[in-house]
Parts: structure tokens; sequence; C-alpha cells
């Protein structure tokens, strides 16, 4: 049977989806392809990263998280037990770390969710897979005070849509390469729920007002595929079921999608 507590829902199947996507992400890196990730539940991408890790164990990782949500809850810490709310927690090995900077107790997790929990941690043999200082968070806004803190106290760049459209998308991918120069290889995630509900569409599972525009989406997404460290995209949380519009979220993931494989292929070619 799988885990069923509410701290951590569905973690034995995660945890076995987040494996194949481990082993076939490493697999693609190593036959000198990029993966190309479209992902549903955004728990996939503690599998994804660790494939990438896999394949580039002694290479510094970075992260460029675009997103509504920091995604950097653990079962230790969630509130809802949702997956999807915790594979930054997972990559960054954060459980005891964010609970001594919180100063806060910690959910009680039965046995068996505590070894799903560590196995999915351990994806890939590394741990943690990135370094807080390596990662960016671009377009959250909808978050738990204490994932503000942890923000903060962890040194982690947030960039808010309000940065980017005041001194604009060329600036901050600037900033962006500057502050992962060190990085031997970048993975870039795209949650569609970055995308401002209001004016783009409610067909996302935590779709949240004040996004980027479409067209911001896709300015920002080839600007940062233009840098040839980036070695895997992911794309997550369409949800045509839950779409006020027709299948309006899934066209604009298809519009991000051809900008970023337009430039991928420029920069490769």
């Amino acid at each position: 049977m799988g885990h069923k507590s509410g701290l951590a829902k569905r973690l034995r199947y995660i945890l076995e989806t987040c494996q194949i996507a481990c082993n076939t992400v490493t697999d693609t890196l190593e036959r000198g392809e990029f993966p190309l990730v479209l992902s549903a539940d955004h728990s996939s991408a503690a599998g994804v990263i660790a494939g990438v890790k896999q394949a580039y164990p002694n290479e510094r990782l970075g992260i460029i998280w675009i997103d509504a949500h920091s995604d950097m809850h653990s079962p230790y810490t969630t509130h809802s037990g949702n997956m999807h709310g915790m594979p930054l927690g997972a990559v960054l090995a954060l459980d005891q770390e964010a609970r001594t900077l919180l100063g806060t107790s910690s959910n009680e997790l039965p046995l068996a969710a505590q070894k799903q929990w560590t196995h999915l941690k351990e994806l890939g043999g590394i741990v943690p897979k990135v370094l807080s200082e390596d990662l960016i968070l671009i377009g959250v806004r909808f978050f738990k005070p204490e994932h503000s803190i942890l923000i903060d106290k962890l040194g982690i760049k947030l960039y808010s849509v309000e940065d980017i459209r005041e001194k604009g998308t060329e600036f901050y991918t600037s900033l962006i390469e500057q502050h992962l120069q060190w990085c031997d290889k970048i993975y870039l995630s795209f949650d569609v729920d970055s995308l401002d509900c209001e004016t783009v569409s409610q067909g996302t599972g935590t779709p949240e007002p004040n996004g980027l525009y479409l067209n911001e989406a896709i300015v920002l997404i080839q600007t940062v595929m233009a840098n040839p460290k980036v070695c895997c995209l992911e794309i997550s949380e369409v949800n045509p079921v839950l779409d006020d519009k027709g299948n309006a979220m899934g066209e604009a993931a298809w519009q991000v999608l051809e900008a970023a494989l337009v430039s991928e292929c420029g920069v490769r070619s």
C-alpha cells in the first residue's frame, strides 16, 4: 500500500515516478541530448533534477525556478501534504536545517513515510543536489511566512513579477547569469501557474493572480534559454480540466515551449 498520511500524499507512487524521471533524464544527457520534460504534477521536478545531477555528479548545478510558489516544503513542514509543494525541499534537503532556522516543531511522520522521503532526497546518489545560493526563484508571489524566512536566511535570490516589469527581462537575465556564474549546468523549470491566471487562464492546479503576462514569460524563457549552461527544461502543471477558457493554458504553454525550442536550437546549432 502507498503511504496514506495527509503529510505526504501518494508519496510511494511519486517516488516511483521520480525514479523513472531521474533515470530517463540521465540517459538522455549521457546520449548528448537535451531533456525537455513536459510534466503534470510538479513533484516530478525532484526526479528530473536528480537525473541532471546523476549525469553531472562533479559539476555545480544551478536552478532557475519560474513559479508562483517556492515549493520548498517537506513532509515535516507541510500544511497540505501535497507533494507538488515539495520538490525543492527534496533537492535542497533542508529538513533539519529548515526546522532549526524556523525554530518550529515538525510534523510527526510514520516510519514508512520517513524512509520514502529519504529515498526521494537520495535519488541520483547525491544529497543535496543544489546549494541554496545556486537557486533563483522568479515570479513567486504566494508562499507561507516560513518560506519567506527561509528564502531570506538562506540567501536565495527571488525576483518578483514587479521586479521584472520595472527593470526588464534583459536586466534580470544578466543578473541571473552573474549570480550563477560559478555553476557548470543549469536546470530551468517553468510552472504555468507563474502566468497571470486572470489574463491567461485558470487551467492549472493552483492558479494565482498578478503573475507574468504571456508575452513576458515568452521573452523570459527565450532569454534564459540562450545561456548555453541550461541543460534541461521542464514545463509543468497544465490542467485542461480546470481551464476556464477552453484550452488557453495549454496553448500558452505551447507558445512558451516554441520560444524555448527556437532559443535552444539557436544556441546549440
